[in-house]
């Protein structure tokens, strides 16, 4: 099925995942595909998806896909559906954080 995808800027742009597509196979044609466009445009460039993820997600309707393993029929998305990008906090309760941990390299060695 053929899906677009808007952007937080604007611009908008189609991938195809099968009908049987899940949330992950979603996720992972959105990166292929900006990936490509990246490197036509811009040259040699990284994204951090793990980055991307951890604070955005994709959304239809009012729905967020965030379980990666969720089939995407689950949803009620069918072919020339439009889903759009969002600002999205992982909670805790997910197993994910929202802000990363403090690292401290010298707390053992000040003197007090």
């Amino acid at each position: 099925m053929k899906l677009s995808i808007l952007k937080l800027d604007g611009t908008s742009f189609d991938v195809a995942v099968l009908n049987t597509a899940k949330v992950r196979d979603l996720k992972a044609a959105v990166t292929k595909y900006i990936d490509s466009m990246e490197q036509i445009q811009m040259g040699h460039r990284h994204i951090s998806w793990k980055h991307v993820w951890g604070n955005f997600c994709l959304c239809y309707g009012s729905t967020k896909l965030i379980d990666d393993d969720t089939p995407l029929q689950n949803f009620g998305i069918k072919s020339n559906e439009e889903l759009r990008f969002e600002h999205y906090v992982a909670s805790r309760e997910m197993g994910r954080h929202s802000h990363a941990k403090k690292r401290r390299f010298f707390h053992g060695l000040r003197n007090t």
